[in-house]
């Protein structure tokens, strides 16, 4: 199949050659020296045909039917293969372009990570006729509107959660989404175009804030000088959708797509929506995969919803049935690996508290938070299944995982 696809030079056909998964192109093109030739191919292609830029850069932002490319695979010298052939194959001029139109794209499948290294390699390329996009895409974000503690004094509940309206329809349910995506990429163009104009057109490393452990893990895993720690600090209060006039958070919004039957389903119009939602309004980085009935939620304690961290990063895996409670706060660094095959895990990143002699309810009202944090390549068996109760582990430092730890909050 690949000797067909290499021996047509149409555009259209490099369409399809982009198209191609990562386990259909190992199949398709299994030795080496094939590889080799479709990355030459799509090599030639962008350094002979200029028509074929358009098609590229569709990819480079993820779009349909692209996102799950080959070509988004790790390079020799890139964590994007995609980004290593940008370089090899464009002359500057182009080059830049892509880089800009990738670092500005409003593409909700688009990777918070894969913008932030465009916008780093863009830096030494200069911003050129693009800076003064860059410079109404910095100014045009509005902050996001964050629930005040009088809603949250006047909302329902059922004595242990607060109720929310959700829409009766996944079509519906799946519009929320949508409006949460769309608001938090302004938002990341908005973080990325700032750095890139703060930052000196030229190779400048701006150092992370380290000013706590968990910090330097996201640090150290990311590498883009144009990415920060504070990026993945979520603000689970931040309003993102409304139905009926009531604006919902992010944590309702999570709760939804957890509880919520569509969400659980390979559905092809549901599926792709709930990946981009995940990479748009969580920030989970490239090749990062969040499982069926799998995912993240934050419950609120009385009218507590502190921001805390969430970091996920390349190539790590949230198995399916896998989920994170994010109270206190989870770094899955890259190639780490949690649960999955339906073996039901709860990450729990807080301890309820109850002294003895107080009623059950109380221990709903006082919480230990730490911070969940699974190194490079760590795993999380399937043997582990159950609830992972990481603040009984913050005492030793350590748990029965290698690379699976607690780190306590400052």
């Amino acid at each position: 199949m690949i000797d067909a696809i290499l021996d047509d030079t149409t555009l259209d056909d490099l369409s399809t050659l982009l198209r191609l998964t990562p386990d259909i192109f190992a199949e398709v093109a299994a030795s080496e020296e094939s590889r080799d030739a479709v990355r030459r191919r799509v090599v030639d292609e962008l350094r002979s045909d200029p028509a074929a830029d358009e098609v590229f850069t569709r990819a480079c932002c993820f779009e349909a039917p692209f996102g799950e490319s080959w070509i988004h695979a790790p390079g020799t010298t890139e964590a994007y293969l995609s980004l290593e052939v940008a370089s090899e194959a464009l002359d500057t001029g182009r080059h830049r372009a892509l880089l800009a139109r990738v670092a500005l794209s409003t593409s909700t499948a688009l990777p918070y990570d894969y913008r932030a290294m465009a916008a780093e390699r863009l830096l030494p390329l200069g911003l050129g006729d693009f800076r003064r996009d860059f410079e109404e895409a910095a100014a045009a974000h509005a902050p996001l509107p964050m629930r005040s503690l009088r809603a949250k004094a006047t909302t329902r509940t059922d004595g242990i959660d607060h109720l929310f309206p959700i829409p009766e329809t996944a079509e519906q349910r799946l519009a929320l989404l949508d409006q949460a995506c769309h608001l938090k990429v302004r938002e990341s163009r908005h973080l990325i175009a700032t750095r890139v104009l703060q930052l000196p057109e030229q190779h400048g490393i701006v150092p992370a804030y380290l000013c706590a452990e968990a910090e330097q893990l996201i640090a150290r895993d990311a590498a883009a000088a144009t990415i920060r720690p504070s990026d993945y600090l979520v603000s689970w209060d931040q309003e993102l959708a409304s139905v009926d006039g009531q604006a919902l958070t992010l944590a309702e919004l999570l709760r939804i797509t957890l509880l919520c039957p569509e969400f659980k389903l390979p559905d092809a119009r549901v599926r792709p929506a709930l990946v981009s939602f995940y990479r748009s309004v969580l920030r989970i980085s490239g090749r990062s995969i969040i499982g069926l009935s799998a995912g993240v939620f934050h419950v609120e304690h009385g009218t507590a919803a502190h921001p805390s961290y969430f970091y996920m990063g390349r190539d790590a895996v949230l198995g399916k049935g896998c989920v994170v409670d994010c109270v206190g706060g989870a770094v899955l660094q890259q190639g780490s690996f949690l649960g999955g095959g339906f073996m039901p895990i709860l990450v729990h990143t807080h301890k309820h508290i109850r002294a003895s002699g107080e009623p059950g309810v109380a221990e709903r009202k006082k919480v230990l938070p730490c911070v969940f944090a699974a190194e490079a390549g760590a795993r999380l068996p399937m043997t582990a299944i159950g609830l992972f109760e990481t603040a009984d582990y913050l005492e030793s430092g350590t748990t029965p995982f290698p690379g699976i730890r607690p780190i306590a909050l400052d």
